[in-house]
């Protein structure tokens, strides 16, 4: 018997809720009909297809803003030998978010520090036709765009290898690491970034691809695109903005007062011309902010 991951709903009528990541969904359809002729999925690619469905219907890689659900998160199983993993806050949004190394969590740090509004860590680039992956902010503004072109598609026109999961015929799902929103003059625009140590790129053959994709992709949908290899890193910066950052609890209690609102433009006045934890101390005794706790870091 065909397995279904769905049960009694078909992969289509799945697509039809699933929104920016339904087009992934067509590989479901696509493996059902091959069960029913001669040729038979292998039971890794039913099984890969099976935790793809999973994920997708379980929100992975969708979401704006607080609400959204990085494709690949931290667990207790998962885990790198090159890089140290970290589950925080950088204080743009109300939840943390899941960085598969320290030069991501700084890249992080610093882009929020100069004035992003959202950050989608692991954002999926989805292997096959798919919504722009602006849309989900606004439905009266989403029709303006367009259907973006597949990393399937932009792989094959410049030459790269897309790649399947290992051992299935299931296209990889790759991703971007770092997917900002930001201020463009009187315009908002998508900044992509490619986090990648020098050493790393300089050595492999596929990162240099990889990072490629992610521009080309970025180009397709009209973002900027950067490849940041941390080795210009002021390192004083980012221990001050690792220590002066807000907690989740604290942003989900005040993020949208008037304290808040004035804290924050104190401290951007006072941030022109004095180290970030000189402005953060200055502007929080300005509104009152005296002993309160960033996440156990003292802020006033």
């Amino acid at each position: 018997m065909p397995l279904d991951p769905f049960g009694r709903q078909s992969a289509s009528s799945i697509a039809g809720q699933a929104g920016y990541s339904a087009p992934y969904l067509y590989l479901l359809d696509d493996e059902l009909q091959a069960s029913r002729s001669t040729h038979q999925p292998t039971v890794h690619t039913r099984r890969k297809l099976d935790q793809v469905s999973r994920a997708i219907r379980s929100g992975y890689g969708q979401g704006r803003g607080d609400s959204y659900q990085p494709w690949m998160r931290i667990r207790k199983n998962f885990s790198s030998p090159t890089s140290h993993q970290v589950f925080d806050s950088v204080g743009l949004q109300a939840r943390n978010h899941h960085f598969l190394s320290k030069l991501e969590f700084h890249t992080a740090l610093l882009i929020s520090y100069l004035g992003a509004a959202e950050l989608r860590e692991c954002l999926p680039l989805w292997p096959c036709e798919h919504p722009h992956p602006d849309t989900g902010l606004d439905n009266e503004l989403d029709h303006r765009y367009e259907l973006v072109p597949g990393l399937l598609e932009i792989a094959k026109i410049a030459g790269i290898e897309h790649g399947n999961f290992v051992g299935t015929t299931v296209p990889y799902i790759a991703s971007i690491d770092l997917m900002f929103r930001v201020r463009q003059e009187r315009t908002w625009r998508l900044f992509g970034i490619s986090c990648k140590p020098k050493e790393i790129t300089q050595q492999s053959t596929r990162a240099q691809e990889r990072i490629e994709l992610d521009r080309l992709y970025c180009a397709a949908v009209g973002a900027h695109h950067h490849h940041e290899d941390g080795s210009s890193f002021n390192n004083e910066l980012i221990l001050q903005l690792v220590s002066m950052r807000p907690a989740v609890s604290f942003l989900r209690t005040h993020r949208r007062t008037a304290r808040l609102q004035d804290f924050v433009g104190r401290f951007n006045d006072y941030a022109n011309d004095r180290f970030v934890s000189d402005a953060a101390l200055a502007a929080g005794r300005d509104v009152g902010l005296e002993l309160t706790h960033f996440g156990g870091r003292v802020l006033v």
